[in-house]
Order: structure tokens, then sequence, then C-alpha cells
């Protein structure tokens, strides 16, 4: 598998349809999660965009505690190897310092957005930062993925995480372990809780550039492809999450066979 097409997959997070299986612990406020994702073009051997996301909560309905662990299983079978995306890399301080401005227009991979609660003030209080995937450094050998979320109003914070792609067998070809700042809501209060993550990975809506002839040559990336044959029951995700207080809680579901398989 190429460097390119492994930081690829470790920016896959999510699955298809809606669904959550809560890991049981002694606890007055037990935590669930959701996945949720979609191919774009949902067409088998074709390369994709990935859609993906998930949403946390507690049996109650309230915001669960701030997050501080994901660990993402992916499918096995996905085409790897002859994606573009990831062609080069950028580094954590110069993304903090300028934003993406900073990151070569070749590292980026996806975007989204996010959804987090404030432990203060009228209805608690909710922001949609920006959320950036783009290739990082890999200091241990291991390939990264980094994120990054520009939080304005009511939490000013500009935070940048990675995930470090590791092997995964059976099912899943890959895991994703990512380990997720606290962020706090004001100096010295208390941390925020993230409610939502949605973010694209793939070609769609992003720009690379390659010299030609001493020109600067715009081009779409190439996504990684759908599998010619979908495995029985469609492509399954896991996701495990760890909040702060220790409990954690899971989500798995299957994206669907495309059509006419």
């Amino acid at each position: 598998m190429s460097r390119a097409a492994q930081l690829f997959a470790a920016g896959t997070l999510a699955c298809a349809a809606l669904g959550a299986a809560p890991f049981a612990r002694a606890s007055a406020a037990v935590e669930q999660a959701s996945l949720h994702a979609s191919f774009s073009p949902d067409r088998a051997g074709a390369p994709t965009t990935i859609t993906f996301g998930f949403h946390l909560a507690t049996v109650e309905g309230t915001a669960p505690p701030p997050l501080t662990n994901i660990d993402l299983r992916m499918p096995a079978g996905i085409n790897y190897t002859t994606t573009t995306l990831g062609l080069a890399t950028c580094q954590p301080a110069t993304l903090i310092a300028r934003g993406l401005a900073g990151c070569p227009p070749n590292s980026r991979l996806g975007y989204g957005d996010a959804r987090v609660e404030v432990p203060f003030g009228t209805g608690a209080g909710h922001e949609i930062p920006e959320v950036q995937a783009v290739a990082g450094p890999s200091p241990k050998g291991n390939l990264v993925v980094l994120f990054y979320a520009n939080g304005l109003y009511p939490v000013d914070a500009q935070v940048a995480f990675s995930g470090e792609l590791l092997p995964d067998s059976g099912r899943f070809g890959s895991q994703l372990q990512t380990t997720v700042p606290l962020v706090a809501s004001v100096p010295g209060g208390p941390d925020v809780s993230v409610v939502s993550v949605t973010s694209t990975i793939g070609p769609s809506h992003l720009l690379y550039y390659r010299r030609s002839h001493g020109h600067r040559v715009a081009f779409h990336p190439r996504g990684v492809s759908v599998p010619e044959r979908c495995p029985h029951g469609g492509f399954p995700f896991f996701a495990e999450f760890t909040f702060v207080d220790g409990s954690q809680t899971s989500a798995q579901s299957t994206v669907p066979c495309p059509s006419g398989h």
C-alpha cells in the first residue's frame, strides 16, 4: 500500500446506515454513539469520496463527557493503491499558526464541521467549527492524518491533533487510533463536549497542483476505489469512543453494497 493511500485510509472514519451499540458500564449516564457514511460515486471499482460522521450523547439526551479517544476499524478490500491523495504533508505547528493556508494544497484530504456543547450559559451553547483533514508527518514510522478544528464562538480555539494508522485483520483492513485533546470552554473552565462531527475524505471539491512545462496546473486528486466485489452484507465499520471519565461506548454499521451487487 502506498504512503498516500494509507494516509487516506487513516482519514476514513465511519459507516453508512445509522446504528449504535452502547458499551455497558456502571454509571448514572450511559453514553451512546451513532455513525453514518456514504460513497460518492457509489459504484463498484470506482474512485470515491467518503462522507462520514458520528454523533455522541447520553441516554438522557444530554451531552456526553469530553471525548479523549476514537478507535475506528475500517473494512478490508478497499483499493488504496491508485489514490493520489496526500502527496504532501503539513506540520502541526504551521497548521496551528497559519491555519489551512499554512499547508500545501496537495496535503488536503477532506473537510467538514463539528458541534460541541459548552457547559455554561442559556441552552448550554453550541458552535460549529471548521474541520479540515490533511496529511501529517509520521515521526514513529506509522502513517498519520492531521485533523484541524477552528473554533470561533463561543469557544475561540484552534486545535490540531493526529490519528495514527495501524494494521488490522479479519473483516477490517486497518484501524485509526486518535487521541482527542481537551479544550477548555473558558480559561480555567470546564472542557467542552464533542457532540457530532461530519466530514468528507476524498477528491470532491479538492484541487491539487503539479508543474507541467513550467506552469502550475490544477487537477482533482483520485480517491480510493470501492472494491469490485462487495462482502456479504456490505462494508462493516466499527468505532469505540473513550471519554475523560474513563467511560466508553461503541457504534457499528455497514455501508450497503452498490446497486447491482
